[in-house]
């Protein structure tokens, strides 16, 4: 069998040669010559010490370990990656093992073989639209009470929606009002409300945020509301008479054009600094324009409840059904 006695060195010299120098140290326990008789025991012993040579060569690393290139024809191992995980490249460096990060309204899951990106606030981000689902407090109407003038608008309810709370009436005459209140905290505070309003407007038909003195019944509105035919404007209303909603007791209004109709969602804030109320609005929910402030005592003796109302005061179509829908408020002390 005279091909037998060289196949050995012949298989040891194509390993040596497919590996390059990572097989140079290798060595065979029987050096057979060509014309030696060739021996099974040994050709065997001498396949095994290649098998083992290759066992040797191969890259170190646990398993599921990523292998890569370490230079100089060598292999390396990565540690094993876990749920999520990617390998991360470093400029002349091995890659590493890491996780991806969430940028502002981002949020990012790993998951066996899996990895889920999604936005946490609404459209692309926070405080990027009017929704701004970051800043968003969803009202319970547990928490709040309903209170109306002495005659109630037809169908007054305060009901929950999918989203907040719904403040509604089916019809509504002249000096009609509907409130969903709660009770102030002693100290400074800040109101602030998301609202949408859906039904008739007129220079008195008016979605607010109310502030009502128990004591004294009475309450001032810091209101959004028609403006003749076509324009709208902001409006501050003292009113009295039953709970202190029955009757207007004077106004003040004015116009701008950056002011939105109350139809479109927007953003409202009321803040008392111990002497002071201030109202301000926001078109998304973070940054508020201070529009008008009037002395806390300018009306009301104290301040007890605050809350969304609607206000009908000389409506044009009283037959008409409206809605006030709160789709966030939030009343913290400062």
């Amino acid at each position: 069998m005279p091909r037998a006695s060289f196949l050995t060195p012949i298989l040891a010299a194509a390993f040596m040669t497919a590996a390059g120098t990572a097989f140079a140290q290798c060595t065979l326990p029987n050096q057979l010559q060509s014309g030696d008789v060739a021996d099974a025991s040994k050709v065997a012993a001498n396949f095994t010490a290649l098998a083992n040579c290759a066992d040797d060569q191969t890259p170190s690393g646990s398993a599921n370990s990523i292998i890569y290139n370490s230079g100089s024809g060598s292999l390396a191992g990565a540690t094993p990656l876990a749920d999520g995980q990617v390998l991360i490249g470093s400029t002349g460096n091995p890659p590493q093992a890491g996780a991806l990060s969430a940028g502002s309204g981002i949020a990012i899951t790993g998951g066996p073989a899996s990895i889920t990106i999604s936005a946490t606030g609404s459209g692309t981000g926070a405080a990027v639209d009017w929704l701004n689902k970051a800043a968003v407090v969803k009202p319970v109407p547990s928490a709040f009470t309903m209170r109306t003038s002495t005659t109630a608008p037809t169908g007054a309810a305060l009901s929950a929606t999918t989203r907040g709370m719904l403040l509604s009436v089916t019809s509504s005459a002249d000096s009609r009002v509907v409130m969903a209140e709660t009770a102030l905290p002693t100290g400074n505070w800040q109101a602030t409300m998301l609202g949408v309003y859906s039904g008739p407007l007129s220079n008195y038909v008016q979605p607010s945020i109310t502030v009502r003195d128990s004591t004294s019944n009475r309450a001032v509105s810091f209101s959004q509301g028609g403006n003749g035919a076509s324009t709208y404007r902001f409006d501050y209303i003292k009113t009295s008479g039953g709970v202190g909603l029955d009757a207007n007791a004077g106004d003040s209004s004015f116009q701008d054009t950056g002011f939105s109709s109350p139809s479109e969602p927007i953003w409202s804030r009321l803040t008392y600094n111990g002497t002071t109320l201030v109202w301000s609005f926001s078109r998304d929910g973070e940054n508020f324009t201070n529009a008008y402030s009037v002395s806390a005592t300018d009306w009301l003796s104290q301040l007890s409840t605050i809350g969304p109302a609607v206000l009908f005061y000389q409506p044009s179509h009283p037959t008409w059904n409206s809605g006030y829908h709160i789709l966030s408020w939030n009343l913290a002390s400062l």
